[in-house]
C-alpha cells in the first residue's frame, strides 16, 4: 500500500470521480482507473460503486472506511516528514482537538507564549466532541485533546483547565421561556431541544433533570453551537449548551437563559502518556504549564 496510491484514492473521492481526479493529478484517466482497480485487488474488496458512466462514482461501505483511514495515514505521514525536518529551531505544527469552551482562552494564551518562544510553530485546531477527540488522540491525529469531564483519563497525561462554562438554553427572544431569567428542569418538559452529543452520551444533565430526563423532547444533536443557533433562529428548536459560544445580543433575536440550579462544565487537556510528544507539541505543553 503506497502513499501515492492513497493520495490518488483520496483525490478520486474528493473530486467525485476518476476523470476529474485525473485532471487534478495530471495523469491519464485510464492509468488512474487501472491504479484504483489494482488498489481494490490489493485490498480484496470493492471500494467504488460505479455508475454507467466513468464519472459517476460512489463509495461502498468498505470504501468509506478506507477513505477515512487513508486520510489519517497521509496526514500522519505528512506530519512525520515535517517533524523529521526539525533542527535546532523548533518548527512544525501542534494539533489540538477541542470541545467548544471558554477555557480555550487559556489554551490560546499558551499558544501566544509558544509563538513568542518558537515563531515557526503553528497551531491547528479541530472542533469536535469527546469520543471523536479521544479517537484522534489515540490515532496520533491530535497531540492534545480538550475534553469535557468526566472522562476516563487513565491512559492519558492531563492537566485540568481553570474555569468552565455555565450551561443553559439558547432560544429565540419571542419564545415563552424567554420571559424567565433561569431555566428549571420542569420548564423543558415537551420543549423541542437540540442537545450537544457529548452531553447526551455522558449523561451530564441526568442528575439535574431528575425525573424529567425521560421526558426530554430531543429533536436534534450538535457538536457546534453556532450551527445549532441557526436552527434556533429559524424556530426549529431551542438549543442546550454552554453560555457565550454564540452571539445572543438583541440584534440576533436570540437570548440565553442559564440553568437553575446552576450547572457548569469542567474541562481538562489530555495527551498520550505512553509515547514522547513531538518537539513542537512538547514546547506547547511547557508553555501551557507556564501559563497555568
Amino acid at each position: 500500500m503506497e502513499l501515492k496510491v492513497l493520495r490518488h484514492f483520496i483525490a478520486v473521492v474528493e473530486e467525485g470521480g476518476v476523470t476529474a481526479a485525473a485532471d487534478v493529478l495530471r495523469i491519464s484517466q485510464p492509468a488512474l482507473s487501472r491504479q484504483m482497480s489494482g488498489f481494490e485487488d490489493e485490498l480484496g474488496v470493492k471500494l467504488f460503486v460505479r455508475g454507467n458512466r466513468a464519472r459517476e462514482i460512489a463509495l461502498t461501505g468498505e470504501g468509506r472506511l478506507m477513505y477515512r483511514r487513508a486520510r489519517e495515514i497521509v496526514e500522519l505521514a505528512d506530519r512525520a516528514r515535517s517533524e523529521m525536518g526539525e533542527g535546532r529551531d523548533i518548527v512544525g505544527e501542534v494539533h489540538i482537538a477541542a470541545a467548544q469552551s471558554v477555557v480555550m482562552h487559556t489554551v490560546a494564551r499558551a499558544a501566544m507564549l509558544l509563538r513568542g518562544r518558537h515563531p515557526n510553530i503553528t497551531v491547528q485546531l479541530h472542533d469536535d466532541f469527546g469520543a471523536n477527540i479521544m479517537e484522534r488522540l489515540d490515532n496520533g491525529l491530535a497531540d492534545f485533546g480538550v475534553l469535557v469531564q468526566p472522562v476516563d483519563m487513565g491512559r492519558y497525561g492531563s492537566l485540568p483547565l481553570p474555569g468552565g462554562d455555565p450551561m443553559g438554553v439558547l432560544m429565540r427572544r419571542d419564545h415563552p421561556l424567554a420571559e424567565r431569567t433561569r431555566i428549571e428542569p420542569r420548564d423543558l418538559d415537551g420543549v423541542p431541544l437540540i442537545m450537544p452529543r457529548g452531553v447526551l452520551e455522558r449523561g451530564d444533565l441526568s442528575g439535574w433533570l431528575g425525573r424529567y430526563a425521560k421526558r426530554l423532547r430531543v429533536v436534534g444533536t450538535t457538536n457546534l453551537m453556532y450551527n445549532a443557533s441557526c436552527f434556533v433562529q429559524e424556530g426549529y428548536a431551542c438549543a442546550v449548551g454552554p453560555e457565550g459560544m454564540v452571539d445572543a445580543s438583541d440584534a440576533t433575536g436570540l437570548c440565553f437563559r442559564p440553568f437553575a440550579p446552576e450547572v457548569s462544565t469542567h474541562l481538562a487537556i489530555a495527551w498520550k502518556a505512553a509515547q514522547p510528544l513531538p518537539p513542537a507539541a512538547d514546547a506547547f505543553l511547557q508553555a501551557l504549564r507556564d501559563v497555568l
